[in-house]
């Protein structure tokens, strides 16, 4: 062989090894890159179009509130560091499994559950569900104002939140499991979003956690994260007193003691936002 052969033979050796190298790092470090991932995917544009077209009708908000074909909620609540939970809140709450969570929280978090461990093999658990305004405090004052929030200011103690967790994959190492990989996927599907995503510290004061499920239903939870938006940037999208309209539902942020309704709907739903607007979703 000569020389310029073995040299050429060498270089290719190398780069094959280089290459294997790097692809069992990264398959051995699948947190990393679906870091990666996160930071480089083209996000969509907010999927709402404005109903211009919509006819409504002017109702009384307590008499809204009253009606059988209303629902009230608290799903679409902002909790953060500047909206703490109004100090009269009392969650509603369904316990599973040991956890307590928001009554519609429960069969999606167990539709979650069930397909990751179908699709990955690995069951997920619930670490971290509903607390209580002592048991916030008590978080507080052992991991500091740098990991906890303050209290009022966690939407565990709105029980709307999960900490979720596979075996041998909690907290920080949840993205190095299939399974936390898969659960960052599609959780929207389920009405749940990565309420605290990559990139967005500045937005909500806290750092990534890819274990932090934050519930809003549908059809809230898909746009958001098709969009890439935290709940605060999807609330502000929402131009006031005005109707979107996504697939089968219908959209709109308000406010006052007088709200405007279709003339015509399936279901509503009317959430306080905890900003002094309330979020209509109806379903046509």
């Amino acid at each position: 062989m000569t020389r310029r052969k073995t040299c050429v033979t060498v270089c290719l050796v190398s780069v094959i090894c280089l290459l294997s190298s790097v692809f069992s790092f990264f398959f051995q470090n699948g947190d990393i890159t679906y870091r990666l991932w996160t930071q480089i995917r083209a996000y969509s544009a907010l999927d709402l179009q404005t109903a211009d077209s919509l006819e409504t009708q002017a109702y009384a908000l307590e008499s809204l509130q009253a009606q059988d074909d209303v629902r009230n909620s608290n799903l679409m609540m902002l909790v953060n560091g500047d909206h703490p939970l109004p100090t009269d809140y009392e969650a509603d709450l369904e316990e599973y499994n040991g956890a307590r969570m928001h009554p519609d929280m429960v069969e999606p978090y167990i539709a979650l559950r069930d397909r990751v461990q179908r699709e990955t093999g690995m069951r997920i658990y619930v670490s971290s569900d509903y607390r209580t305004p002592e048991e916030q405090e008590e978080i507080l004052a052992e991991s500091g104002g740098d990991v906890a929030a303050e209290v009022g200011c966690s939407e565990h103690e709105a029980g709307l939140a999960l900490d979720v967790y596979a075996p041998y994959f909690g907290g920080e190492s949840f993205l190095k499991s299939s399974a936390g990989r898969r659960v960052n996927e599609i959780c929207a599907e389920y009405g749940f979003v990565i309420r605290y995503p990559l990139g967005k510290e500045d937005v909500t004061g806290i750092t990534y956690e890819p274990w932090h499920l934050r519930y809003v239903g549908a059809p809230h939870a898909k746009l958001m994260m098709a969009a890439g938006l935290t709940l605060e940037e999807y609330l502000d999208a929402l131009v006031l007193d005005t109707w979107y309209e996504s697939g089968d539902y219908l959209i709109s942020r308000q406010s006052g003691d007088t709200l405007h309704l279709p003339t015509r709907y399936s279901s509503c739903e009317i959430s306080p936002d905890n900003t002094g607007y309330v979020l209509i979703t109806v379903k046509k």
